[in-house]
Formats: structure tokens, sequence, C-alpha cells
């Protein structure tokens, strides 16, 4: 059984023009990669949870990239928004594709973290992750647990 631990931190910024915003970082001590992100008004820890996700799961993410809630065409610069999403749709999850390209042949996978944590769990159990919170004596989460089912 390969469990792997991220730790959840936060701080405030002290340097120029961000002095005070809150800094919330997600540590992998597997791969000894941090991922973080600056200021308030959004779901913090969604948003480091969906970046690491994104970046440790994007070919999985990408076999279940017909769920994404939006899907983009890119062309050159531009992008153009596809059709309804589907009934069982990952919200906070976009496909890209380039516009050339067939649309069953995704090219990348977005995962929109300030969504919410919740959003970001429920694609992380899509894709066969189960996700364990971890909590303070307070109640406040401090980090998670993942365990692969496919692995």
């Amino acid at each position: 059984m390969n469990i792997n631990h991220l730790a959840l931190s936060w701080s405030t910024s002290r340097g120029a023009e961000t002095y005070g915003y809150n800094i919330c970082r997600l540590d992998d001590r597997a791969t000894d990669k941090r991922y973080k992100c600056l200021g308030g008004g959004y779901d913090m820890v969604g948003t480091v949870f969906g970046d690491w996700l994104q970046d440790q799961y994007q070919a999985r993410l990408l076999t279940i990239g017909a769920r994404a809630h939006s899907v983009w065409k890119r062309t050159g610069l531009s992008a153009e928004r596809g059709g309804e999403p589907p009934a069982d749709s990952l919200y906070g999850m976009a496909a890209e594709f380039k516009a050339n390209d067939p649309p069953d042949q995704l090219n990348k996978v977005s995962l929109d973290g300030a969504c919410g944590i919740g959003s970001m769990i429920r694609i992380a159990e899509a894709i066969g992750l189960e996700v364990q919170r971890e909590g303070d004596r307070k109640g406040r989460t401090i980090g998670f647990y993942i365990q692969d089912t496919q692995a």
C-alpha cells in the first residue's frame, strides 16, 4: 500500500506590494515539490491541491477529459468554448485541445482549484485516488493522505 503525505502550511507575505497577503503552501514529500498560492478571497487549499493534482496526474486526467465541465478549442492565441458539459461533468476541470486535432485527443487538462477543495477531491477520486484529510485539534486541515488505488 503506497500512501503519500501532503503537508499544508500557511504564512504571511512580507514582500513588496504583497505585504500582508496570505501564503498557502502544499509540500509533496514524495517528490520534494512545493505548490503555493498567494492572496485570499478564494479557496487557497483547493488551489494548491489542484495544482499538485494537475502536475502529478496529467496522464490520468487526460483519460477522463470527456467529463470536463468546460472544453476549449485553441486556434493560435484565441480560444473557443465547446458545447454544454456532460451530466456527470467534473466542476473545476477544463479540457483543452487544438482546433486541428480530433476532439478525442486532448492536449491538456487544467484544474481550477479555486472552485473548492471538494471539487478537487471529487476529481482525484475519479482518477483512482483516495484522499483523507489530516486535521489539527481545532479542526483545521493541515495536510492530506493520498492512496493510489491503481498503483
